[in-house]
């Protein structure tokens, strides 16, 4: 991971001599990246203190201070505030790395700040939370090479976020790659209807591609991610993306390892209206809100689309079993399509064409001997992001959006 880690991240020998508590020994690990969030310091920090001493073990925090070129002068006032907040604390410099300070918050909780609020160390605007989370993760993995740090899973989160008591027993109970913990919103605000909708669809399309028998059945929060650290050097870590880092980054590992969802260690989320990112829960709320206003239907997928996702996986599981070494398309796309019309076949194989299906097949047979492993390497290419690009090609050729009510898996067969 030295290759692809944040060159602030200290490497080598210097990952213990840099540390300002060499002897300490943290078990646990949770990464925030904090752009303009002041109440972090009320909420979301008491609850990580809480959750730590729970243990009865030693947990460091790194909490990732940020905002980038382009962003409004009340970000960098707001980041203040935090950082003003925190040096109320005791705290530990660095002198070989002046951008992090190593603050004892409680006898049994550490914080670590890596501090990206001052000119000339801004991020780019095409980094963001991105490129907070990796920074703080490459950070702790760095750690867990030296005898401070020994955790089975780094866990991340956001400054919205307010975590239950036993956020760090989900450990316990898994030897999975990633653990995802259960998560849900709060609070009252003009959008909320908004947000439960949105909330909504986000478990109803996992919901559906369960049913489609997807291995990328999960849902995709930066704040409620616990990765190995052995899954996240495989991975190279959180690309360092404004949007979208957490779904990317599980779509890689759901390729190295297995994703479970834990049922204990909930992540409350605030309700907020938010622009801060291109696209994620603020912008998707107020789309909806936006409708709701308007009076319009709020619409999701079809979910006849999910029973094609179920086909097209029933085709990859019987291709991998298959002697064939060249995919028959005509026939495939039958197995696939749910019409028999000429029109609709030909659109059909139209759109697996657009997104390389075929030769998707085609390659895996090439390179792959077993059934399990020409089954493996499908699944790698044809992944999360394929399968959202397909499922929009079906909704925009086959399947309009339906409302909301009217969006149901449990009518499927």
């Amino acid at each position: 991971m030295d290759n692809f880690g944040e060159i602030e991240v200290p490497k080598g020998l210097f990952r213990t001599i840099f540390f300002p508590k060499p002897q300490e020994r943290y078990s646990h690990c949770a990464i925030i990246p904090l752009y303009g969030e002041p109440l972090w310091v009320e909420n979301g920090l008491p609850s990580l203190i809480k959750a730590a001493e729970a243990t009865g073990q030693k947990t460091l925090v790194i909490g990732v201070i940020n905002r980038h070129e382009l962003s409004p002068i009340s970000i960098q006032e707001e980041n203040r505030e935090t950082l003003n907040f925190i040096n109320r604390f005791k705290s530990l410099s660095i002198p070989d790395f002046p951008l992090m300070t190593l603050y004892e918050l409680s006898p049994k909780t550490d914080l670590l700040i890596l501090n990206h609020n001052e000119e000339p160390n801004l991020f780019s605007s095409k980094e963001g939370v991105g490129k907070a989370r990796k920074l703080g993760c490459d950070l702790a993995l760095a750690l867990t090479t030296t005898p401070i740090l020994n955790c089975n899973y780094l866990h991340t989160t956001d400054g919205d976020a307010v975590v239950d008591l036993d956020y760090f027993q989900i450990e316990k109970s898994s030897e999975a790659a990633v653990l995802l913990h259960p998560y849900s919103h709060f609070g009252v605000y003009k959008q909320s209807e908004a947000l439960t909708l949105y909330e909504f669809s986000l478990r109803y399309y996992v919901e559906g591609l369960k049913y489609a028998n997807s291995p990328y059945a999960h849902e995709s929060l930066g704040s409620t991610i616990a990765v190995t650290p052995d899954c996240y050097a495989k991975v190279r870590g959180f690309p360092k993306r404004n949007a979208a880092e957490d779904f990317y980054f599980l779509n890689k590992a759901a390729k190295v390892g297995t994703i479970e969802q834990a049922s204990l260690g909930w992540v409350k989320l605030k309700g907020r209206e938010s622009d801060r990112v291109p696209f994620g829960t603020g912008v998707g709320t107020d789309k909806i809100w936006q409708k709701m206003e308007q009076q319009q239907p709020v619409t999701f997928y079809d979910p006849k689309s999910f029973l094609v996702v179920k086909n097209l996986n029933l085709a990859i599981k019987s291709w991998s079993e298959d002697k064939e070494m060249v995919p028959d398309a005509s026939k495939i796309t039958r197995a696939i399509c749910l019409s028999t019309s000429t029109n609709d076949l030909e659109r059909m194989q139209i759109l697996l064409r657009s997104l390389s299906f075929f030769e998707i097949l085609e390659t895996a047979k090439a390179q792959r001997k077993s059934p399990e492993a020409v089954f493996k390497h499908c699944h790698e290419s044809w992944d999360g992001f394929k399968t959202l690009k397909f499922i929009h090609g079906l909704r925009d050729n086959f399947f309009p959006e339906v409302k909301w009510e009217e969006a149901k898996i449990s009518n499927l067969p």
